[in-house]
């Protein structure tokens, strides 16, 4: 079995300045990255006591993910199905979502960032993108969106955080983080597609702590994500699985931006406690 070193167990990018991957592994290895690294190197030693890497996460974080069963039951087994959800966590909802789905099916792959990619157990389910401001990394993308619509078009399922960010206050004052806005690629693959619909949401969001550190940018943000799986160890995970919806289902003709504005709506709307027209959180 291939083995992670733990300098690589970080969100520290390899390619990143020296100073930059310094203060992202210091961090980390005062804040959580240790306990999960213990975590998963146990998972290794024995995969063979749960069904996928997805399960044995979830074991090992001991989480109480509650969802109703019936409302799995309806996700369809088989064509091409794209699952949308808000981002609260960014980690753990990504956890949460693969678990779920293998509970269904085994041909779906998740659009999720490409350092990710590093454990090998996840490999054959992700699908990078590269959020740096390269060549290398607009390649990967478009090779990530042609693979997403031959994946699709050939049956498969696809998971997306549409917002691609982690859920984050505007206004530090603000009670609960909202998405940033959706972006349109999920519209897109929707339509080229004709695939099923279905959205989740997910109840909660990461500490103030990490609302604060958003505000002084993503280097100090993705040194604390480790520390938000592990004060979430040991907790439920509310989860709401919405009906399974179809194009025709939206207005006709129905525009790219319209559409995911609506499939955003319609994951919040999950949530009845929550405004009907949802706000829009910080992008970073």
């Amino acid at each position: 079995m291939e083995y992670i070193d733990s300098k690589y167990f970080s969100y520290a990018d390899p390619d990143d300045p020296y100073l930059k991957r310094l203060i992202i592994r210091t961090i980390e290895s005062l804040s959580g990255q240790p306990e999960l690294y213990k975590l998963y190197n146990e998972y290794q030693r024995s995969p063979e006591l749960y069904r996928n890497f997805w399960e044995g996460s979830v074991k090992k974080l001991n989480l109480n993910v509650n969802f109703s069963e019936e409302a799995l039951k309806q996700i369809p087994k088989e064509g091409p199905l794209v699952v949308v959800a808000n981002h609260p966590f960014g980690v753990l909802d990504g956890l949460v979502i693969c678990w779920l789905m293998s509970l269904v099916r085994d041909d779906f792959k998740v659009l999720t960032h490409s350092l990710l990619l590093r454990a090998p157990e996840t490999k054959g389910y992700l699908l990078p993108v590269d959020f740096a401001l390269t060549k290398e990394a607009l390649k990967t993308n478009l090779e990530t969106r042609k693979l997403s619509r031959e994946f699709l078009s050939n049956g498969g399922s696809i998971v997306i955080f549409p917002s691609g960010c982690v859920s984050t206050k505007m206004k530090m004052s603000e009670k609960i983080a909202f998405d940033c806005e959706w972006k349109v690629f999920t519209s897109r693959l929707i339509k080229q597609t004709d695939a099923t619909i279905v959205p989740i949401y997910f109840q909660g969001q990461n500490s103030d702590l990490f609302q604060l550190a958003s505000r002084f940018g993503l280097m100090l943000r993705s040194a604390l994500l480790f520390r938000e799986v592990r004060r979430r160890m040991g907790t439920d995970v509310p989860v709401t699985i919405g009906k399974p919806l179809k194009l025709k289902d939206f207005e006709e003709n129905i525009s790219n931006q319209d559409l995911v504005k609506s499939l955003r709506t319609l994951t919040y709307s999950l949530d009845p406690n929550l405004p009907p027209d949802p706000p829009i959180g910080m992008e970073l």
